[in-house]
């Protein structure tokens, strides 16, 4: 089985058109959504008209790009220890790190994160963490592991999921080759794909990440993340994930499975 989940969307208005275009032309399973974002909104409305999507909660403590930065969902002010002086997140994960942000400000941000959500009545069925770095910052996987006890929201990535090969950087004229053969390699089990669907346009080629190394260098933000998009929508990979017998899944149908099984056993 196989799910293929889609970060970032709400980052930009080209993730709006690249992920309507992934999950009804593609097979992208899953969607990952940046609450603080700025096209948060505009997630919601297409959520609305597609009530079937699998969508999950990106929580982020980081905006990394230059020019274009978010805030917390909540008063900058009540979470002081996550911004910069002008209110903004930190902009790569060691820099929010290293200025210690209190663990409280964390829990009640990566909280208000997924409030916002369910507020905006939004179906989560998930959440995972968006450029986090290291997860060991102490405290913090006791709050992620409340969260997803206490909201009843499974984790992506603690499933028991295998994480297949990535295609983030590599070149844009090799991602749907990449991608084919990572699938064709799989064994039986649960895995998971993790991509950027993306548009090339002005607004995505004019980002800028904040550490380049950790991304890619050359073409821009928008020509990659199209570049995914055209991978996940692809007839090649389609061709592959039918002729192996690939299942596609989502975390709402691991839930639902998991609800049954529980149902029966009553």
């Amino acid at each position: 089985m196989l799910i293929v989940r889609g970060d970032d969307f709400g980052m930009t208005q080209g993730s709006l058109v690249a992920f309507e275009q992934a999950f009804n032309e593609g097979v992208l399973t899953c969607a990952s959504i940046i609450v603080c974002a700025p096209w948060f909104e505009g997630v919601v409305d297409l959520c609305q008209r597609y009530p079937q999507w699998c969508v999950g909660v990106h929580l982020s403590l980081v905006g990394e790009w230059r020019g274009y930065r978010w805030r917390p969902v909540l008063p900058w002010d009540y979470v002081a220890s996550l911004v910069d002086k002008d209110g903004f997140l930190y902009q790569f994960p060691n820099e929010l790190w290293n200025h210690k942000p209190k663990i409280e400000d964390i829990d009640v941000e990566l909280r208000g994160q997924i409030n916002l959500a369910l507020d905006k009545g939004l179906d989560i069925q998930y959440f995972d963490t968006h450029y986090m770095g290291s997860s060991s910052y102490p405290g913090l996987a006791g709050i992620l592991d409340r969260i997803s006890n206490e909201y009843n929201l499974p984790r992506s990535g603690t499933l028991g999921e295998n994480p297949t090969g990535s295609i983030y950087q590599a070149p844009i004229d090799q991602k749907t080759k990449m991608a084919s053969q990572m699938l064709e390699e799989l064994n039986p089990g649960l895995w998971l794909w993790g991509v950027h669907p993306g548009i090339d346009s002005p607004e995505q080629n004019a980002l800028i990440h904040t550490k380049p190394a950790d991304v890619f260098v050359g073409e821009g933000v928008g020509k990659h993340r199209a570049a995914e998009t055209a991978a996940v929508t692809s007839i090649e990979v389609r061709s592959v994930i039918m002729r192996r017998g690939i299942q596609l899944t989502s975390y709402r149908e691991l839930r639902e499975g998991k609800l049954k099984k529980a149902a029966g056993r009553k």
